[in-house]
Protein backbone atom coordinates (compact mmCIF):
# COMPACT_ATOMS: atom_id res chain seq x y z
CA UNK A 1 0.00 0.00 0.00
CA UNK A 2 2.94 2.38 0.90
CA UNK A 3 4.71 1.69 -2.37
CA UNK A 4 1.05 2.49 -4.53
CA UNK A 5 0.94 5.46 -2.23
CA UNK A 6 4.54 6.71 -3.17
CA UNK A 7 3.64 5.60 -6.82
CA UNK A 8 0.34 7.85 -7.12
CA UNK A 9 2.64 10.90 -5.87
CA UNK A 10 5.35 10.62 -8.26
CA UNK A 11 2.66 10.20 -10.91
CA UNK A 12 0.81 13.48 -9.82
CA UNK A 13 3.46 15.67 -9.45
CA UNK A 14 4.79 15.01 -12.79
CA UNK A 15 1.59 16.09 -13.77
CA UNK A 16 1.47 19.27 -12.32
CA UNK A 17 5.20 19.95 -13.42
CA UNK A 18 4.04 19.03 -17.50
CA UNK A 19 1.07 21.62 -16.83
CA UNK A 20 3.26 24.30 -15.86
CA UNK A 21 5.35 23.97 -19.05
CA UNK A 22 4.23 26.88 -21.22
CA UNK A 23 5.65 26.17 -24.59
CA UNK A 24 5.08 30.17 -25.70
CA UNK A 25 8.29 30.26 -27.55
CA UNK A 26 9.70 29.69 -30.80
CA UNK A 27 11.39 27.30 -32.89
CA UNK A 28 14.62 28.27 -34.55
CA UNK A 29 16.38 26.39 -36.83
CA UNK A 30 14.35 23.32 -35.70
CA UNK A 31 15.51 24.16 -32.01
CA UNK A 32 12.95 25.72 -29.57
CA UNK A 33 13.77 28.57 -27.86
CA UNK A 34 11.72 30.69 -25.17
CA UNK A 35 10.00 34.01 -25.80
CA UNK A 36 11.16 36.95 -23.62
CA UNK A 37 8.67 39.94 -24.20
CA UNK A 38 11.54 43.00 -23.78
CA UNK A 39 8.74 45.50 -24.73
CA UNK A 40 5.52 45.61 -25.98
CA UNK A 41 2.78 48.66 -27.42
CA UNK A 42 5.09 49.97 -30.06
CA UNK A 43 4.44 50.74 -33.44
CA UNK A 44 6.58 48.68 -36.39
CA UNK A 45 10.02 48.59 -33.99
CA UNK A 46 12.10 49.17 -37.55
CA UNK A 47 16.05 48.90 -37.56
CA UNK A 48 16.96 47.11 -34.15
CA UNK A 49 20.79 47.67 -33.18
CA UNK A 50 22.52 46.46 -30.06
CA UNK A 51 25.10 48.56 -28.21
CA UNK A 52 26.80 45.84 -26.75
CA UNK A 53 29.58 47.20 -24.21
CA UNK A 54 26.43 49.21 -22.68
CA UNK A 55 23.41 46.66 -23.16
CA UNK A 56 21.26 49.12 -25.02
CA UNK A 57 19.17 48.17 -27.74
CA UNK A 58 18.32 50.75 -30.50
CA UNK A 59 15.17 50.82 -32.48
CA UNK A 60 12.82 53.49 -34.21
CA UNK A 61 9.07 53.02 -34.57
CA UNK A 62 6.38 54.75 -35.98
CA UNK A 63 4.36 57.52 -33.77
CA UNK A 64 1.21 59.68 -34.22
CA UNK A 65 1.81 63.13 -34.37
CA UNK A 66 -1.19 65.16 -34.88
CA UNK A 67 -3.33 63.43 -38.03
CA UNK A 68 -0.01 62.01 -39.28
CA UNK A 69 2.44 59.67 -38.86
CA UNK A 70 6.06 60.12 -37.60
CA UNK A 71 9.57 57.95 -36.76
CA UNK A 72 10.79 58.24 -33.25
CA UNK A 73 14.25 56.54 -32.31
CA UNK A 74 14.17 54.93 -28.74
CA UNK A 75 16.64 53.26 -26.63
CA UNK A 76 16.12 50.59 -24.14
CA UNK A 77 18.72 49.64 -21.67
CA UNK A 78 18.20 45.59 -21.12
CA UNK A 79 19.84 45.61 -17.51
CA UNK A 80 17.73 47.90 -16.03
CA UNK A 81 14.79 47.99 -17.98
CA UNK A 82 13.98 51.56 -19.26
CA UNK A 83 13.53 53.16 -22.11
CA UNK A 84 14.25 56.23 -23.55
CA UNK A 85 14.01 58.53 -26.73
CA UNK A 86 16.22 59.91 -28.25
CA UNK A 87 16.24 63.70 -28.76
CA UNK A 88 17.29 65.86 -31.82
CA UNK A 89 16.56 63.83 -34.43
CA UNK A 90 13.03 64.79 -36.64
CA UNK A 91 11.72 61.89 -37.99
CA UNK A 92 14.38 59.50 -36.17
CA UNK A 93 14.51 55.98 -38.67
CA UNK A 94 18.33 55.14 -39.68
CA UNK A 95 20.65 53.46 -37.07
CA UNK A 96 24.10 52.13 -37.22
CA UNK A 97 26.94 51.01 -34.87
CA UNK A 98 30.51 51.85 -35.68
CA UNK A 99 32.24 49.10 -34.44
CA UNK A 100 35.88 50.85 -35.07
CA UNK A 101 35.64 53.69 -32.32
CA UNK A 102 32.05 52.06 -30.66
CA UNK A 103 29.59 54.67 -31.50
CA UNK A 104 25.79 55.17 -32.23
CA UNK A 105 24.98 57.50 -35.36
CA UNK A 106 21.11 57.75 -36.32
CA UNK A 107 19.42 59.64 -39.61
CA UNK A 108 15.87 61.41 -39.69
CA UNK A 109 14.29 63.79 -42.10
CA UNK A 110 17.47 66.34 -41.18
CA UNK A 111 20.45 64.83 -41.67
CA UNK A 112 22.74 62.35 -40.23
CA UNK A 113 23.44 62.25 -36.01
CA UNK A 114 25.85 60.85 -33.39
CA UNK A 115 24.45 59.74 -30.28
CA UNK A 116 25.66 61.14 -27.43
CA UNK A 117 25.63 58.51 -24.84
CA UNK A 118 26.56 61.03 -21.66
CA UNK A 119 23.73 63.51 -22.25
CA UNK A 120 21.61 60.58 -24.32
CA UNK A 121 20.87 62.81 -26.97
CA UNK A 122 21.97 63.18 -30.97
CA UNK A 123 24.31 66.11 -31.96
CA UNK A 124 24.37 67.08 -35.57
CA UNK A 125 26.88 65.15 -38.03
CA UNK A 126 26.22 65.55 -41.55
CA UNK A 127 23.92 66.03 -44.85
CA UNK A 128 21.81 68.93 -43.55
CA UNK A 129 18.45 68.54 -45.31
CA UNK A 130 19.08 64.91 -46.57
CA UNK A 131 16.41 62.45 -45.56
CA UNK A 132 18.25 59.51 -44.21
CA UNK A 133 16.83 55.75 -45.16
CA UNK A 134 19.64 53.97 -43.97
CA UNK A 135 23.00 53.98 -42.61
CA UNK A 136 25.88 51.04 -42.10
CA UNK A 137 29.72 51.65 -40.94
CA UNK A 138 32.33 49.14 -41.29
CA UNK A 139 35.68 50.53 -42.44
CA UNK A 140 33.34 53.18 -44.69
CA UNK A 141 30.71 54.99 -43.49
CA UNK A 142 27.13 54.29 -45.90
CA UNK A 143 24.16 56.47 -46.17
CA UNK A 144 21.45 55.67 -47.90
CA UNK A 145 19.04 59.01 -48.79
CA UNK A 146 14.85 59.11 -49.11
CA UNK A 147 12.99 58.83 -51.58
CA UNK A 148 15.52 58.33 -53.98
CA UNK A 149 17.44 55.40 -52.40
CA UNK A 150 21.01 56.65 -53.58
CA UNK A 151 23.67 54.87 -52.12
CA UNK A 152 26.45 57.03 -50.51
CA UNK A 153 30.00 56.71 -48.63
CA UNK A 154 32.00 59.27 -46.77
CA UNK A 155 35.17 60.13 -48.64
CA UNK A 156 37.60 63.11 -47.90
CA UNK A 157 35.58 64.38 -45.42
CA UNK A 158 32.26 64.17 -47.56
CA UNK A 159 29.73 61.58 -48.69
CA UNK A 160 29.75 61.35 -52.49
CA UNK A 161 27.49 58.57 -53.93
CA UNK A 162 28.97 54.98 -54.89
CA UNK A 163 30.21 54.66 -58.00
CA UNK A 164 29.15 50.74 -58.48
CA UNK A 165 25.41 51.95 -57.53
CA UNK A 166 24.40 55.03 -59.22
CA UNK A 167 21.78 53.22 -61.39
CA UNK A 168 21.02 51.26 -58.31
CA UNK A 169 18.09 51.56 -55.73
CA UNK A 170 19.12 50.56 -52.50
CA UNK A 171 16.80 49.63 -49.44
CA UNK A 172 19.13 47.76 -47.27
CA UNK A 173 22.90 47.60 -47.38
CA UNK A 174 25.53 44.87 -45.33
CA UNK A 175 28.73 44.46 -45.37
CA UNK A 176 30.60 41.25 -43.64
CA UNK A 177 33.28 41.50 -41.62
CA UNK A 178 35.23 39.44 -45.04
CA UNK A 179 33.79 42.49 -46.77
CA UNK A 180 31.14 40.51 -48.74
CA UNK A 181 28.54 43.34 -49.72
CA UNK A 182 24.61 42.12 -49.25
CA UNK A 183 22.25 44.13 -50.64
CA UNK A 184 18.19 44.30 -51.29
CA UNK A 185 15.67 46.58 -53.20
CA UNK A 186 12.32 46.04 -54.07
CA UNK A 187 13.71 43.11 -57.17
CA UNK A 188 15.47 41.19 -54.98
CA UNK A 189 18.26 40.23 -52.16
CA UNK A 190 21.98 40.44 -53.90
CA UNK A 191 25.39 39.05 -52.71
CA UNK A 192 28.41 40.87 -54.25
CA UNK A 193 31.42 38.57 -53.52
CA UNK A 194 34.67 40.44 -52.52
CA UNK A 195 36.70 38.70 -55.16
CA UNK A 196 34.56 38.11 -57.79
CA UNK A 197 33.00 41.88 -57.19
CA UNK A 198 29.45 40.44 -59.46
CA UNK A 199 26.25 40.86 -58.12
CA UNK A 200 24.04 37.70 -57.10
CA UNK A 201 20.37 36.77 -56.66
CA UNK A 202 20.17 34.84 -53.48
CA UNK A 203 16.20 35.91 -53.56
CA UNK A 204 13.42 37.80 -55.48
CA UNK A 205 11.22 36.73 -52.86
CA UNK A 206 10.96 38.01 -49.60
CA UNK A 207 10.61 41.60 -48.46
CA UNK A 208 13.72 42.17 -46.74
CA UNK A 209 13.66 44.30 -43.38
CA UNK A 210 17.01 44.01 -41.94
CA UNK A 211 20.53 41.83 -42.43
CA UNK A 212 23.11 41.03 -39.61
CA UNK A 213 25.85 38.86 -38.53
CA UNK A 214 26.87 37.02 -35.34
CA UNK A 215 30.27 37.04 -34.06
CA UNK A 216 30.84 33.78 -36.00
CA UNK A 217 30.42 35.90 -39.32
CA UNK A 218 26.95 34.16 -40.23
CA UNK A 219 24.85 36.13 -42.47
CA UNK A 220 20.54 36.46 -41.13
CA UNK A 221 18.42 38.07 -43.30
CA UNK A 222 14.96 39.44 -41.26
CA UNK A 223 12.40 38.87 -44.11
CA UNK A 224 8.64 39.91 -43.68
CA UNK A 225 7.67 36.68 -42.58
CA UNK A 226 10.52 35.12 -41.11
CA UNK A 227 14.37 34.66 -40.60
CA UNK A 228 16.75 32.96 -42.90
CA UNK A 229 20.24 32.64 -43.57
CA UNK A 230 22.55 32.51 -46.17
CA UNK A 231 23.23 28.75 -47.77
CA UNK A 232 26.49 29.31 -48.92
CA UNK A 233 27.71 27.00 -50.85
CA UNK A 234 24.41 27.33 -53.03
CA UNK A 235 24.13 30.73 -53.52
CA UNK A 236 20.51 30.83 -52.23
CA UNK A 237 19.07 31.71 -48.79
CA UNK A 238 17.38 29.09 -46.03
CA UNK A 239 14.74 30.12 -44.00
CA UNK A 240 15.03 28.83 -39.97
CA UNK A 241 12.02 30.62 -38.51
CA UNK A 242 8.77 31.77 -39.14
CA UNK A 243 7.17 35.00 -38.03
CA UNK A 244 4.89 36.75 -38.70
CA UNK A 245 5.37 40.74 -40.15
CA UNK A 246 8.92 40.77 -38.55
CA UNK A 247 10.63 44.07 -38.70
CA UNK A 248 13.86 44.26 -37.47
CA UNK A 249 16.26 41.85 -35.44
CA UNK A 250 19.88 42.10 -34.12
CA UNK A 251 21.83 39.89 -31.49
CA UNK A 252 22.81 40.46 -27.76
CA UNK A 253 26.31 40.28 -25.86
CA UNK A 254 25.16 36.18 -25.59
CA UNK A 255 24.40 36.31 -29.35
CA UNK A 256 20.59 35.40 -28.50
CA UNK A 257 18.49 36.97 -31.01
CA UNK A 258 16.23 39.64 -30.49
CA UNK A 259 13.40 40.86 -33.07
CA UNK A 260 10.49 42.45 -33.45
CA UNK A 261 6.78 42.31 -35.20
CA UNK A 262 4.44 44.77 -35.62
CA UNK A 263 3.55 45.72 -31.67
CA UNK A 264 6.90 44.14 -29.66
CA UNK A 265 10.25 43.13 -29.10
CA UNK A 266 10.80 39.98 -27.85
CA UNK A 267 14.30 37.55 -27.21
CA UNK A 268 14.91 34.35 -28.18
CA UNK A 269 16.59 32.39 -24.86
CA UNK A 270 17.91 28.87 -24.79
CA UNK A 271 15.01 26.71 -23.00
CA UNK A 272 14.81 23.82 -19.98
CA UNK A 273 11.74 22.46 -21.87
CA UNK A 274 13.00 22.26 -25.15
CA UNK A 275 12.59 18.74 -26.02
CA UNK A 276 9.22 18.96 -24.53
CA UNK A 277 7.89 22.01 -26.23
CA UNK A 278 9.14 21.15 -29.49
CA UNK A 279 7.36 18.24 -29.71
CA UNK A 280 4.07 20.33 -28.93
CA UNK A 281 4.66 22.43 -31.59
CA UNK A 282 3.85 22.24 -35.34
CA UNK A 283 7.18 21.89 -37.53
CA UNK A 284 8.69 25.50 -37.81
CA UNK A 285 9.80 25.62 -41.61
CA UNK A 286 9.48 23.45 -44.42
CA UNK A 287 12.13 21.36 -45.13
CA UNK A 288 13.17 23.88 -48.51
CA UNK A 289 15.19 26.73 -49.62
CA UNK A 290 14.86 29.41 -51.91
CA UNK A 291 16.97 31.02 -54.21
CA UNK A 292 19.22 29.61 -57.05
CA UNK A 293 19.16 25.42 -57.17
CA UNK A 294 22.51 23.97 -56.94
CA UNK A 295 24.12 23.13 -60.34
Amino acid sequence: MLLFLLFMFCVVEHSVETDEISCNGLLFDHVYYDREVLLENLGRPYNLVMHKFSATLFFSHTVQKGTEVDFEIMTYDLNKNITSVVEGVPGGYAIAYDPGNDDIYVGGHDGIYKYNFLTKSAEFFAEEGKSIWGLFIRKNFYYIEYPTQKLHVYIDDKFVQVAEAVNIEVDNFFTTKRFDVYFSNKTALYKVDRISRSPLMLNDDIVVRQIIEDSFGDIYIGGNSGIYVEDKPYNRIRKVANIDNLFGMTFDENDHIIYSDKNAIYRLIPSNNSNACKSLLPPDIENTRQGFEAI
